[in-house]
């Protein structure tokens, strides 16, 4: 039986980040995966050898799982180290690597930052393992976003399909019907701000990744990739329809253009100033576990879909774990990887932690589906959850330099948000920049 979750506390993936510069040349890492090894009796052995693994993550939710591991394998110790969070560890990474110091065993890695990492050769290809056989244990759109190019660098573990957590008093006191479609949204925004001046969202003017969920729901799909050579072009349908539809929300003044995490966004969300939060499934756990006083007073549904007789959802969020290249011992942090990954008691260790995972044997238990949140109202919580997760759309990229563009989003799009103009000209000029960039570090892009 699965423990019921205590919360998801998986932090948004979306940050502004440092510049992590990427190695580009010869070999890329797109070629290092040409097929499965069965490696299993290398990593049998080194298990049963045992010896010091470091895992470097931010997040303390796997905590359990380590000592889960280490109960089993009594042999092999686990130190978890944070080396800083999303960007300031892949800087720190990096420079464990090119100092030939420190580098650790295993680390944590966003799927926006994979790429970038993959192609500069900081990540071990499973595949050279054959745990690439493990490919049906996951979603498809989690093991997706851990592979590039012909090689997989990782397993998934968590994920973050969009949902919308709404304050169902604000929505009852406006008579707003909770919104399956976009258009039905923007009708309840002007209810809500007709009957309470409250806005119905917040779109962040530093959140890159909170703007290319939406664009990748809406069928956007500006980055491009094979290997070194690729495309950025926000001109698609997609991405205009989303730029354009909420481009005219903050412009009447149904949404706000609010930076989020802050303390003044929390209380807007806690008391009704902000009516919902669309997001990615790991953000049951951070309301939860903000807004204590707010227990009940939030439920969980499907974020809006453009065509609601054939609905597609996003990602917003999620992350994996990988082998670095570079670890004195590699078999046993496979080993440990796969342990991690797969084991019941360590899925049921991190789900208790609040983690929502990307592995299916969670996804399709029976108990895990059944799981009543008080703090949403005895909500069954999950199933809207992995519905969300079930309707991802495939076919989105992240660029091979995604952490530096997410560092510069602020600069361009930003400011469109935050006078209520254009978002379109916005992402076109971070297009721009992206392309100027690309080129410069020896990327082709067009």
């Amino acid at each position: 039986m699965r423990t019921p979750p205590k919360g998801l506390t998986v932090p948004a993936a979306a940050c502004c980040a440092v510049l992590l510069a990427t190695a580009c040349g010869g070999g890329g890492a797109q070629d290092g995966e040409a097929g499965s090894t069965d490696r299993s009796a290398d990593i049998e052995a080194a298990l049963e050898e045992g010896g010091e693994l470091t895992l470097w993550t931010w997040s303390t939710k796997f905590d359990d799982a380590v000592a889960a591991f280490e109960e089993e394998y009594p042999q092999v110790s686990v130190e978890v180290v944070n080396a800083g969070q999303s960007a300031d560890q892949y800087t720190a990474l990096q420079n464990a690597i090119s100092a030939g110091e420190n580098v650790p065993d295993l680390a944590m890695v966003e799927y926006f930052a994979l790429p970038q990492l993959a192609l500069s050769e900081q990540l071990e290809p499973v595949g050279d393992w054959g745990l690439d056989s493990l490919e049906p244990e996951f979603t498809a759109s989690s093991w997706e976003q851990m592979s590039y190019g012909e090689g997989t660098y990782g397993l998934p573990n968590n994920t973050g399909p969009l949902v919308m957590i709404y304050n169902e008093q604000v929505f009852e006191d406006a008579g707003a019907e909770v919104p399956a479609t976009w258009d039905e949204f923007a009708e309840a925004a002007e209810l809500i701000q007709e009957d309470s001046g409250a806005h119905i969202a917040s779109i962040d003017p530093g959140d890159a990744g909170g703007v290319d969920s939406l664009i990748w729901q809406g069928g956007g799909r500006p980055f491009q990739f094979e290997g070194e050579s690729g495309t950025v072009d926000f001109t698609d349908e997609g991405t205009q329809r989303v730029t354009a539809y909420w481009s005219d929300l903050v412009e009447r003044d149904l949404a706000a253009s609010q930076p989020g995490w802050t303390d003044e966004w929390w209380r807007a969300l806690g008391d009704g100033s902000l009516a919902t939060w669309v997001t990615g499934a790991w953000a049951l756990g951070n309301i939860s576990n903000t807004l204590t006083d707010n227990a009940g007073d939030f439920r969980v549904a499907p974020a809006p879909v453009w065509d609601e007789a054939a609905p597609e959802n996003a990602e917003n969020g999620g992350s994996g774990f990988s082998v670095v290249r570079g670890s004195e011992n590699t078999a046993l942090a496979m080993g440990f990887l796969e342990w991690f990954s797969t084991n019941e008691a360590s899925l049921d260790a991190q789900v208790a932690a609040g983690s929502f995972p990307a592995q299916t044997s969670v996804l399709e238990d029976p108990d895990y589906l059944a799981a009543e949140y008080d703090y949403f109202g005895g909500q069954q919580a999950n199933e809207v959850l992995v519905a969300a997760s079930e309707g991802v759309a495939d076919g989105w990229q992240y660029l091979p330099y995604q952490v530096y563009a997410n560092s510069v989003f602020g600069d361009s799009v930003g400011p469109e948000i935050e006078e209520a103009g254009s978002i379109q000209d916005g992402v076109e000029a971070w297009g721009e920049e992206l392309r100027s960039y690309g080129n410069e570090q020896g990327f082709q892009v067009d």
